[in-house]
């Protein structure tokens, strides 16, 4: 279906690779590993969506797993290097978290306008991509949200010290979360610019094996939902790729505003099951599937991930469906198993799918 995924009752589930990672540089032959990453990240513009195009028409999947490009030389960079010295000087005060004032300048900082975004040529391959392919399969851009950026280690608060925030002051922990997912939408208003069908906003640090269900929904999930029905909005479909134990919010993520929902592999000791998940979600949104793109993409037998793929299907009985693997595929991944994947999930009869819009 042009621009969307998945079809109805009685035909194909739709089916994707997770592909937003370094995979597809080593299958464009331009790096073979971990330590050549920068050389991957540094690519941007025509040279970008040229690895991408390769690799679409080498499976064919139903979507494009779009990375962010480098920014090319020129004002907008200049002025995004201003931005960071800007951000970096106010980093002391806002990592104490007891000025709003502080927190509002810093996230206007970090905020930089849709015109700028776009001058910046870090979409300029969205665009190309739209224009070659958009017509035929969905095309989506995966980033991390503002919570990954604020939480991660080497983040703006850090994980121990964030985490320690979000109990200290609480308040202002939800004001900085709020200012930066509305700093978020020009970027989102860029990307619609540029055609982009949806949007794929990676949420970590604030699952349940880390943080209460009640803090979620006090302090992260206000932010989050006011962004996701944003997006919406701005005519691309949201999706949100929520990572660790998201068993307990599945009735918030039901109403988060997000048209589909992304989950990682099982691997951290506690259960993510999509066709239990399908069945708890009720219909809505839809799910992606998560199949193990390490001990099974990677790891496993043509044998293997098609028995896992068609048990994965079941989730379909249930609701609106893509088959997915749950994280990037990896390094050496046999290109079989990728097939094999993909053929087994377009063999099956779907329930419902995914559609371009909000």
């Amino acid at each position: 279906m042009k621009g969307g995924l998945g079809g109805r009752a009685g035909s194909t589930v739709r089916v994707t690779l997770h592909w937003w990672g370094l995979y597809k540089f080593q299958h464009a032959g331009l790096i073979q590993g971990y330590e050549e990453e920068a050389a991957a990240w540094a690519l941007t513009g025509a040279e970008l969506a040229a690895v991408d195009e390769r690799f679409y028409r080498s499976f064919m999947p139903d979507m494009l797993h779009l990375t962010t490009g480098a920014m090319k030389p020129g004002p907008a960079a200049a002025r995004a290097a201003d931005r960071a010295r800007e951000a970096e000087r106010l980093l002391p005060e806002l990592r104490r978290l007891d000025s709003p004032s502080v927190i509002d300048e810093f996230a206007s900082i970090v905020s930089p306008p849709a015109a700028e975004i776009l001058d910046s040529g870090v979409f300029d391959h969205v665009r190309i991509l739209v224009r070659e392919l958009g017509g035929r399969t969905f095309v989506a851009v995966n980033e991390g949200n503002p919570i990954c950026t604020v939480l991660d280690p080497h983040g703006w608060l850090g994980f121990e010290h964030g985490l320690a925030l979000m109990a200290e002051r609480p308040d202002n922990f939800e004001r900085l979360l709020l200012r930066l997912y509305e700093g978020l939408l020009p970027r989102m208003q860029a990307l619609a610019e540029c055609g982009c069908h949806g949007y794929i906003g990676s949420e970590t640090y604030c699952s349940t094996d880390l943080i209460s269900p009640a803090m979620y929904r006090a302090l992260v999930f206000p932010a989050q939902a006011a962004f996701y029905r944003a997006v919406a909005g701005l005519g691309m479909t949201p999706i949100c790729y929520f990572l660790g134990n998201i068993m307990p919010l599945l009735p918030d993520l039901r109403q988060l505003g997000a048209r589909a929902l992304m989950v990682e592999e099982q691997k951290k000791g506690f259960p993510i099951d999509v066709v239990e998940i399908a069945r708890r979600l009720e219909d809505s949104p839809c799910l992606f599937g998560n199949l193990d793109s390490i001990w099974c993409l990677l790891r496993g037998s043509t044998e293997e991930v098609r028995r896992e793929t068609e048990r994965q299907m079941e989730a379909a009985r249930f609701g609106p469906f893509v088959m997915a693997n749950g994280s990037p595929v990896a390094f050496d991944t046999p290109e079989a198993n990728l097939r094999e994947m993909i053929a087994a999930a377009r063999g099956a009869p779907a329930s419902r799918a995914l559609e371009q819009g909000p």
